[in-house]
């Protein structure tokens, strides 16, 4: 296949050691914020960046014969993860992300997401409320509801009627009865005394038995700004859901309804996201505006609170209550000492470091006030006393340790020195399974992963176009398409699997103590887990039994295939490969199997795959890649699904 030169340049350019090589060359952003944060402006509604891709009916198209009816036809959004996005029916999902939150991202080397942005994924496109629902107490009646009457006694009444446009409803031996501007509530006993002018003795039912529509426009800088039908029972926050919300320019704190002309109510989203207040949530009524505005002034907020995210400032706002708006801190007992930082002139400094009890700290935190543009981060260290610096550095380091927590960094440190200044790992530590991770590496190897990935997307796209040139066996067109979606299918899975930013250490065997740790040097951000020992090995895929079998020194991968039973008949044993509890992927294709089996270590045994030739080799080129990665787990769940 054509794309096979380009895996295997990606293989050699991937390799996680690599990748660290080629982070501490680089630049230092993880730790330096951008010096332009002075002279930054908020992003204005632009047009996003776009990704023109060929759908399968183009292709269809193509091969008939007849390219001018090509379906243009554009859908709203689909599921978002981790970021909105804008999908055009068939084609590419776009993500989208606002200047501020790359601005962050390029002077932290973190990803943050825009607080509150989180209620609009996996929202349905045409999400309207329930008609099944209990109708409001206060719900208005209006031409275009549907009512359920019933009377017994000395009237017998058992109609279903609409509203008219004159707010009217016609019942039988009694006549018209304006009912338009009637509260739900009241409706049975304003009905009742309709009939009662007429007849006595008689007791009557009345219900909603269908509510009516009522179209209303959002405008703005919405997702999907439009006109919307929805049930008069919808509130601003049903249209915004219907909408998919504001979009990366628009402001979650200052949506405004506009009826008439005049703007009745400004609508904070934060309230509803922080409190749980739905006092400016106001019904709708036909004809309505909801309008959008631009986002206003933004800052980003990292560092140990449960929710690291970029906020919108509508008023003044200090230190405190921006924590309390991201969770608060990770750990809030035994808190006393908490250091505050901000990104001034190209580095993180130090604004405030507090040592008191919890209520003197929040209470010196309420009067750090936050600026447009800001970049904060706390700590809440819980290592030994820190000497207050210019610059400073901190990991975490969670596990099976003596001591857990965020600690400072020293000059140079290294991870075999950070462990054995705090003691050391506990009697239960395994080494060789320690997981080194690093957000620099991660956003490295996830821009590489995806850029392969739109490479090989753009390939399979050309290479099928050429070959449905001038074809004229139907049958023959329609495998290619066939293969063509399958391959789309591959692309859609690949981009779901995400690089963790480990760093790989190259631990010898299971026996590797702290002592056996590389002198890597230690980073800002870095987090350092070592999990517990254990003492089985598993074994999945297409074997006959797969299960979890207890460790045996010095067995190699075969003793543990024949303890699940042997390859199934659907199996292919040239294509086995074991993830190692350091996190390397071993296989017969890449670096070989090993001399024995560790604890931890999982052992696959990949399905055989009956599928096009082509369709065949890009599945094996891929898991290549994700060898790679130190993705073999995560590529595993992906390409069995296909």
């Amino acid at each position: 296949m054509r794309y096979s030169h380009l895996v295997a340049a990606c293989c050699l350019f991937l390799l996680p050691i690599s990748a660290l090589a080629a982070e501490n060359s680089g630049s230092q952003t993880a730790s330096t914020a951008s010096n332009g944060a002075a002279n930054f402006s908020a992003p204005s509604a632009g047009t996003p960046n776009t990704f023109i891709s060929t759908s399968s009916s183009d292709l269809s198209d193509t091969a008939a014969g007849d390219p001018n009816q090509r379906s243009t036809n554009q859908r709203g959004t689909n599921q978002r993860s981790g970021e909105q996005d804008q999908v055009i029916a068939g084609k590419s999902i776009i993500p989208v992300k606002s200047s501020f939150q790359l601005y962050v991202e390029s002077s932290t080397g973190k990803l943050l997401d825009v607080f509150g942005r989180d209620l609009f994924r996996d929202v349905p496109s045409t999400f309207a409320p329930l008609k099944a629902v209990q109708v409001n107490a206060d719900y208005v009646i209006g031409p275009g509801d549907a009512l359920q009457i019933r009377g017994w006694g000395m009237v017998d009444i058992d109609v279903n009627v609409t509203v008219s446009r004159s707010g009217e409803i016609y019942l039988p031996r009694v006549g018209s009865v304006r009912v338009a501007g009637v509260k739900y509530r009241d409706l049975q006993g304003y009905l009742k005394k309709a009939v009662g002018k007429i007849f006595k003795s008689f007791e009557l039912s009345a219900s909603i038995a269908q509510t009516r529509s009522v179209q209303i426009y959002v405008v703005g800088h919405a997702l999907r700004p439009g006109s919307y039908s929805l049930s008069a029972m919808s509130t601003m926050l049903n249209a915004l859901f219907a909408s998919g919300g504001p979009a990366v320019t628009g402001s979650m704190r200052n949506i405004k309804l506009k009826r008439g002309g005049q703007a009745i109510v400004s609508f904070d989203l934060y309230d509803i996201l922080l409190h749980g207040d739905k006092s400016s949530d106001l019904a709708l009524q036909d004809g309505d505006v909801i309008y959008i505005p631009a986002v206003g002034p933004q800052f980003a907020l990292l560092g140990d609170v449960k929710k690291p995210a970029i906020f919108e400032l509508k008023q003044k706002t200090s230190i405190a209550e921006i924590v309390s708006w991201a969770g608060g801190f990770e750990s809030v007992a035994g808190l006393k000492n908490v250091i505050v930082q901000k990104s001034v002139d190209t580095h993180y400094q130090t604004v405030a470091e507090l040592q008191a009890d919890w209520a003197s700290i929040e209470q010196k935190l309420a009067q750090l006030e936050v600026q447009p543009t800001d970049i904060i981060r706390v700590f809440a260290p819980g290592a030994a006393p820190l000497e207050v610096k210019a610059d400073r550095e901190f990991v975490r380091v969670d596990g099976e340790v003596k001591q857990s927590g965020v600690f400072e960094l020293q000059k140079g440190e290294t991870l075999r020195a950070l462990l054995t200044r705090i003691g050391g790992t506990s009697e239960k530590g395994y080494v060789y399974g320690t997981k080194l991770k690093r957000e620099s590496v991660r956003i490295q190897q996830q821009a590489k992963m995806d850029e392969v990935v739109d490479r090989y997307e753009k390939d399979i796209q050309t290479n099928a176009k050429q070959r449905l040139n001038g074809q004229n066996d139907p049958t023959q067109a329609a495998q290619v398409t066939a293969e063509l979606e399958m391959q789309r299918s591959l692309v859609q899975k690949l981009r779901s699997v995400k690089s963790e930013g480990r760093i790989i250490l190259n631990l010898k065997d299971y026996n590797a103590v702290i002592n056996d740790l590389p002198d890597l040097p230690l980073k800002d951000g870095d987090t350092v887990y070592i999990p517990q020992k254990t003492g089985t090995v598993d074994v999945i895929g297409a074997v006959y039994q797969q299960n979890t079998f207890m460790y045996q020194p010095d067995r190699k991968v075969n003793y543990y295939v024949t303890l699940a039973g042997g390859v199934s008949s659907t199996g292919d044993k040239s294509e086995l490969y074991r993830i190692c509890a350091d996190g390397t992927v071993r296989s017969n294709r890449s670096s070989g199997m090993g001399s024995r089996v560790n604890p931890g270590d999982a052992i696959v045994v990949p399905e055989k795959i009956q599928r096009g030739q082509t369709f065949m080799q890009s599945l094996k080129d891929w898991t290549s890649i994700l060898y790679q990665f130190g993705l073999g787990a995560a590529g595993l769940a992906t390409l069995k699904a296909l």
